[in-house]
């Protein structure tokens, strides 16, 4: 008889806590290993609730899945409040934020463990997050109530690591001032043009890269096309290339890139991976956009 089980469909949540690392330095392996596990059991908990089911932990995180995307998309904002006003037995606040990616799609369940591309997005998606960051998929999008839907903000399009063609992310807001920050959705352009340039410009240095150049490397050495000479950019911060229909940034550096689009808040931060820059927008290197003293490149996407 065969032991192979069918695929089902299900939506999944990869959650995992931002600077688990740095925790344990500062407050030791005892300490910082008992907090992950009320971290973990805080967020399984609102999970359960909203008929979820947590398939394994990761010391720092989890794995879930959801019959349906309402409940996942509900249970993941539930849990980000809950750990923002959570207090937990330390002597001094720790910041405890997630960063969650949820996908959907057919997976394979078995005892303690799920498999499948939906598993892999979600674990992506959540790479790509940063502190207190939802990130939907696609299809997770589909089928959600007006409430859900009206919390919204598309991000455009990213490379996941191991995907050949760029996906759609959509921030799903979850704090109390998220009306505050209100902006309307959009799609990205669809370049498909050889005639298109990319502008960059920091402080006083412009510069064209034409799809013909093909490829931009943006650090602090001088051997970078495009220098940006700060102690928190990497010497080889990050790569722009021509794709043959669009430019593409990778992040190749050790702090971090964040990449703002026009007209939205919220910026997606990017870690050895990739991300579509199409119409303005701002290229944060080294520190986050909120950080009034980060390197910050503006950009825009034009045909010539």
């Amino acid at each position: 008889m065969s032991n192979l089980r069918k695929p089902v469909i299900r939506t999944v949540v990869f959650a995992d806590v931002v600077g688990s690392t740095g925790l344990y330095k500062s407050l030791g392996d005892t300490a910082a290993a008992r907090l992950m596990t009320q971290v973990t059991q805080a967020a399984g908990e609102t999970i359960a609730q909203h008929h979820g089911q947590v398939v394994k932990t990761l010391g720092d995180g989890l794995l879930a899945v959801f019959d349906d995307n309402a409940a996942a998309v509900q249970a993941c904002c539930d849990a980000q409040r809950r750990l923002a006003s959570w207090t937990h037995e330390s002597s001094a606040p720790v910041s405890v934020p997630l960063k969650i990616g949820v996908s959907r799609g057919p997976v394979v369940l078995t005892p303690g463990d799920c498999f499948g591309d939906a598993v892999n997005s979600a674990a992506r998606l959540s790479g790509s997050a940063a502190g207190g960051q939802i990130l939907l998929g696609e299809a997770v999008t589909d089928a959600l109530p007006l409430d859900l839907q009206a919390r919204l903000r598309s991000l455009g399009s990213i490379f996941l690591r191991g995907y050949e063609q760029p996906v759609p992310v959509h921030q799903i807001e979850w704090d109390a001032g998220w009306q505050n920050s209100q902006t309307m959705p959009h799609l990205p352009t669809v370049i498909a043009s050889a005639t298109q340039r990319l502008s960059l410009s920091w402080l006083d240095l412009h510069q064209e890269m034409p799809a013909s150049q093909g490829l931009l490397h943006i650090g602090r050495t001088q051997a970078a096309e495009f220098v940006v000479n700060d102690i928190r950019v990497s010497r080889q911060h990050a790569r722009i290339e021509w794709r043959g229909s669009y430019f593409m940034l990778t992040d190749l550096s050790s702090n971090g890139t964040w990449v703002r689009y026009a007209g939205q808040d919220n910026a997606l931060a990017l870690r050895r991976n990739e991300c579509v820059l199409h119409g303005q927008g701002e290229i944060c290197l080294g520190a986050k956009p909120t950080d009034p003293t980060a390197p910050t490149v503006l950009f825009e996407v034009f045909d010539r």
